[in-house]
């Protein structure tokens, strides 16, 4: 076990490897790691790892059994957050600072204070405060904290059992707690909700935050004691999170944590490969639909990652999607993410994918997304997704397709071709073109109504003509017209730009007037016109 040994008394700064804006390859940072660590005048436990993948990136010295410092109390906190699941611990409960929970230093209660549950964590993780930390300890006791963190798989972290025991763990250990946080798998989804939030909060920031830029989220947890400076947590990169776990020994407070600080910089400003990548070949058209039903959409997908794909197990890559509306309100998601089929690197496969439609006519967009084999989400790390469009409409109308003139005459009747197919239902349907006039200069709605357009035979296909009476509007509008029955739309709206003229004159359309000259030995009389406009 490593313990505390003589701090090196030379000044060491160590140089940042790689700018904050530069990027690099998974090979890249562990080439940059391996020179850090190397050039590192003490001990050094490295383990970072992508959550999403079964090995870690990178891995120094791992299985070391170190001093935990403060990282002992994570340990603490799981057993706390496992009580509060099963009920047996309540965040108001009353913990009662005792005159052994004080130390020397890094205990900020006096004894007697009394401090909520939710207090206590909250001073053990975010200022690390050892006198509640202390207090707490007491409470759970060592052992069941032990066992509690071998029950969620995480071996080699001892918590003492009692004040003649050290607090120890390897990194390997301390990154396998991180990693379940990550995948919110420790004690339950929920409770690593809590820890995050409450890891989120850390005050302590010298260390695996210290070089990052403004914003980036990191739920970590530090530790000291004479000869040993530690960081550990989980460090939210722009291609998804990344566990990060530096335990030194042997070395100065301040050389230690610009170790660690610059080994948080060198995982942020990685691109690294996620545990899967994938292209798609979506339609680029709106795909129709009936409302109500599971579509089955089949999508060719290709592996463009350096992995295969495997059928099981820790490279299995499984599907998901969601469904947003024309809004952006997701309305449903996959409910559970589909296996996708064994493909080695650049093969394709047609992947068949049912898609919930929705009860309402309209179109909605279907995005879809790798996961891992646990069911996590591949995006945030980078991968790629793919979205397409579907248009649910009522299921006894499948194809209508109404022809409308871009010269209208205002007031007047224009012929329009309807052409329609495959219906379903009990009876004909008598069906109307519902439209709106919308000023294009700010989209307002100028004028809206309804024009018949005759009955439409139920199981056939076929067109129809139909009169449309122009709206009472002169001028260049935008015109979104759709069929109904009765006040359901039947059809995708569609929106085309009309002209809307006076009423017709001669030459109508293009063609020359009549002639005032004698006919076969008769003057053709034409009536007089309104002109007037």
């Amino acid at each position: 076990m490593r313990r505390v040994g003589l701090a090196l008394a030379v000044s060491f700064v160590i140089a940042l490897a790689l700018p904050a804006s530069a990027q690099a390859s998974t090979s890249d940072l562990v080439k940059q790691l391996d020179g850090l660590v190397s050039s590192f005048p003490g001990g050094a436990g490295i383990w970072i790892a992508d959550p999403t993948v079964a090995t870690p990136l990178f891995a120094h010295d791992a299985e070391e059994q170190v001093i935990a410092a403060s990282l002992y109390k994570l340990g603490v906190l799981a057993e706390a957050e496992r009580r509060v699941d099963t009920g047996e611990l309540h965040y108001a409960d009353t913990v009662t600072i005792e005159p052994d929970d004080i130390t020397a230093d890094g205990s900020f209660e006096y004894a007697g204070t009394e401090l909520t549950l939710d207090e206590a964590l909250e001073a053990m993780i975010t200022v690390s405060d050892n006198g509640a930390a202390l207090a707490l300890w007491h409470i759970l006791g060592g052992a069941n904290i032990d066992a509690t963190l071998e029950k969620a798989g995480i071996s080699n972290f001892h918590v003492a059992f009692d004040d003649t025991e050290d607090n120890w763990a390897t990194p390997h250990a301390i990154g396998t707690f991180f990693t379940l946080l990550a995948k919110r798998q420790l004690i339950s989804p929920a409770a690593s909700d809590r820890m995050l939030a409450r890891l989120e909060r850390q005050q302590i920031n010298d260390r695996l935050p210290a070089q990052l830029p403004g914003g980036v989220v990191v739920a970590h947890k530090t530790g000291n004691l004479s000869g040993v400076t530690h960081d550990a947590g989980i460090i939210y990169t722009k291609t998804g999170p990344r566990v990060v776990v530096a335990m030194t020994w042997d070395a100065l407070d301040e050389d230690a944590a610009n170790f660690i600080s610059s080994i948080g910089s060198l995982v942020y400003s990685s691109n690294l490969e996620p545990a899967a990548n994938a292209r798609y070949q979506v339609s680029k058209t709106a795909i129709a639909v009936d409302v109500g039903t599971e579509t089955r959409v089949v999508v060719p997908i290709t592996n463009i990652g350096t992995r295969a794909w495997m059928s099981s197990g820790a490279g299995a890559i499984g599907l998901t999607w969601e469904l947003r509306n024309a809004s952006g309100v997701l309305l449903a998601t996959s409910p559970k993410p589909q296996p996708l089929p064994p493909l080695q690197p650049q093969q394709t496969q047609n992947v068949g994918i049912a898609i919930a439609v929705p009860q309402q006519p309209g179109t909605y967009t279907a995005t879809i997304g790798l996961t891992d084999a646990s069911g996590a989400a591949l995006a945030p790390a980078g991968a790629a997704t793919a979205s397409f469009s579907l248009r649910a409409h009522n299921p006894y109308l499948i194809t209508a397709e109404v022809g409308m003139p871009h010269t209208l005459h205002r007031g007047e009747a224009s012929l329009l071709s309807v052409s329609y197919g495959a219906l379903a239902g009990a009876t004909d349907r008598p069906l109307s073109i519902g439209w709106r006039v919308i000023d294009p200069r700010n989209g307002r709605t100028v004028q809206q109504g309804a024009s018949p357009a005759g009955v439409f035979k139920v199981g056939a296909t076929g067109t129809l003509y139909a009169a449309f009476l122009a709206p009472n509007a002169v001028g260049t509008y935008k015109l979104t017209y759709e069929l109904r029955d009765g006040t359901v739309s039947v059809s995708e709206p569609v929106t085309t730009t009309v002209e809307i003229m006076g009423p017709r004159t001669y030459p109508d359309e293009g063609l020359p007037a009549p002639s005032d000259d004698c006919t076969a030995g008769r003057r053709v009389h034409r009536p007089r016109r309104n002109l007037s406009t």
